[in-house]
């Protein structure tokens, strides 16, 4: 699933091409009403029609589309990504979601997986309610971290995915936060001392800004613009690298499963 690197490029890919334009309709070219996260597509194109698109930013996962009057949200889950250029036909399958607008522009949604969702809202409270910090603002310290671990009892790695913590972290960056600190992905949170709270709020921004600068991390499906792929995966310390020595250690990297997620770490490095 894209993370908030991958979301952050899309969202820099974006804002400068759509910024002023105003919507004209809204399709679903292959009828899939999964799309609509909180109505059905009259409602949608009701919502939209003839809405301008001030802004756009991202929130946690979140892509927001800011309007001269409401919201347009998107969340890429597994597979989702933009298209500007009409798709050809071996793609156009996989359309879920398309805006016209009035300039004779598109903006295609193309989703393999069909998990992509799109939300329409006059204001975002719902949204902040749901939501954590953002990891690369100045909430995000060592001692906000540290006073977090202490009140709760719960694993390191799942904790740091939880959205209503920390948004935006998913299951590479915590997993290469966490072996940068050395902290061990099943460490339980409130027998985190100060010093490793340090270290891993440095990790957290410094892996975070350096995979933006990157364009993110492609795996197997992500990409953005004209099928363009993240950069980061060469700069990957621990996720993915099973059997490969430990880039600190030597130490074989092991893979073991946490809240059922894949997660790579080193045993002498990350010891619980």
């Amino acid at each position: 699933m894209p993370e908030l690197p991958e979301v952050q490029t899309v969202v820099d890919f974006l804002k400068d091409k759509l910024a002023g334009k105003t919507i004209q309709s809204v399709q679903s070219p292959n009828g899939y009403k999964g799309v609509f996260e909180n109505g059905s597509l009259a409602n949608y194109r009701t919502f939209l029609y003839k809405r301008q698109i001030q802004s756009i930013w991202r929130r946690g996962k979140f892509i927001i589309m800011e309007l001269d009057s409401g919201f347009l949200l998107f969340h890429l889950r597994m597979t989702g990504r933009f298209i500007l250029e009409l798709p050809n036909k071996s793609e156009y399958k996989y359309i879920s979601f398309q805006l016209k607008f009035n300039d004779g522009s598109n903006l295609f949604f193309r989703d393999t997986r069909k998990f992509g969702r799109a939300y329409i809202c006059q204001n975002l409270e719902w949204l902040e309610d749901r939501l954590g910090i953002e990891p690369l603002s100045n909430h995000l310290t060592s001692t906000w971290l540290y006073q977090q671990l202490k009140q709760r009892r719960r694993m390191m790695k799942p904790l740091l995915m939880d959205q209503r913590l920390i948004a935006g972290l998913g299951n590479i960056y915590v997993d290469e936060a966490l072996w940068q600190a050395k902290i061990h992905p099943k460490a339980i949170s409130f027998k985190i001392g100060k010093v490793r709270c340090i270290k891993l709020c440095l990790a957290i921004k410094d892996i975070l800004s350096s995979a933006i600068k990157y364009k993110g991390t492609t795996i197997i499906d992500y990409s953005y613009g004209s099928n363009k792929k993240g950069r980061f995966k060469k700069e990957l310390k621990v996720f993915g690298r099973i059997n490969k020595p430990c880039l600190r250690c030597s130490m074989s990297i092991a893979k073991i499963f946490v809240s059922q997620r894949g997660t790579y770490y080193c045993k002498k490095c990350q010891r619980v």
